[in-house]
């Protein structure tokens, strides 16, 4: 969770640091739904813009970023080890658009999501 990848026990984290696990640990679970900064910040009774500000300073992540990725890695996931439609595995990630989805994932992988499938599938052993 810590910029350095290192996670403390809960037990040593501030309440900010634990705060923002906790955060961090909702988006994980419901990367699939739609998360906004306003809705999480209401859920965790935070505003937005310490939201914003201390997560970043604590992930090193803003929080579009974490949620895009969260979404990117389970889309690699799903384009690795299955067959779906890449239109499907999109939406079931949790990205609204399709457009959005390609935008986000070449960002992050420098490949579409077409030819992240074909690279991995290539790269597999017969």
């Amino acid at each position: 969770m810590l910029e350095n990848g290192a996670t403390p026990a809960e037990d040593e984290l501030s309440p900010t640091e634990a705060k923002m696990m906790e955060i961090a640990q909702y988006i994980n679970a419901h990367f699939h739904e739609p998360l906004t900064l306003e809705m999480l910040s209401s859920k965790f009774y935070l505003s937005e813009s310490y939201l914003s500000r201390t997560f970043k300073k604590l992930t090193g992540f803003a929080f579009t970023e974490y949620v895009g990725m969260t979404r990117v890695k389970e889309a690699q996931k799903l384009l690795r080890e299955t067959n779906k439609r890449i239109t499907d595995i999109s939406e079931e990630v949790g990205f609204g658009s399709f457009a959005h989805f390609q935008k986000v994932f070449k960002d992050m992988t420098s490949l579409s999501p077409r030819d992240y499938r074909s690279q991995f599938r290539s790269s597999l052993p017969n």
